[in-house]
């Protein structure tokens, strides 16, 4: 029997989607909330828009920062902020089509309290952690904007879902 692995809860639900803009307005106005955060992923080329559900963050992505640009209100550039600080701005239409992005659920992040433990459970479980061990570098890896640690299940596990243990740890030295 498989060992369960200790989740607190579902830390965030990410999904894509090719208009950030409309996606937040779509919100707000059916569920009455609030952007608790924007920001742009210079990484991953996404930009982000963050609702709080809970202790859940339901966050939109939108790839290509092409598309929108994120400003303050004295109409500055910036990367990250709070909704009522920050807008989204129009810079151009982007050349690509609909058709090439997968669009819905892409990410289900579980809070957990230890990642090395997590991850210990998941391989234990037979699960393929995306990172060192299918050749692309370390299986837990450490967000600094958000002071935590995350590894990530292969999608190939989950039926096509990205999903990520997030929490508290540290990178095992073996990594």
């Amino acid at each position: 029997m498989a060992e369960e692995v200790a989740v607190e809860y579902i830390e965030r639900i990410s999904i894509a989607v090719f208009d950030v803009v409309k996606a937040e307005s779509d919100y707000c106005r059916l569920f009455g909330w609030d952007v608790l955060k924007r920001y742009t992923d210079t990484d991953l080329h996404i930009n982000v828009s963050c609702f709080a559900v809970g202790p859940t963050i339901v966050e939109f992505m939108e790839g290509g920062d092409e598309w929108y640009e994120l400003r303050d209100n004295d109409d500055n550039p910036v990367t990250a902020g709070k909704g009522s600080e920050t807008r989204w701005v129009l810079k151009e239409k982007p050349l690509r089509e609909r058709d090439e992005y997968a669009f819905g659920v892409q990410m289900i992040s579980l809070k957990v309290d230890q990642v090395p433990q997590a991850v210990a459970c998941l391989k234990g479980n037979g699960a393929a952690i995306i990172g060192k061990s299918l050749g692309r570098g370390k299986e837990i890896q450490y967000w600094r904007s958000q002071d935590l640690y995350q590894a990530f299940i292969h999608p190939q596990d989950t039926r096509g879902v990205y999903w990520r243990v997030i929490g508290g740890g540290s990178e095992p030295s073996s990594e």
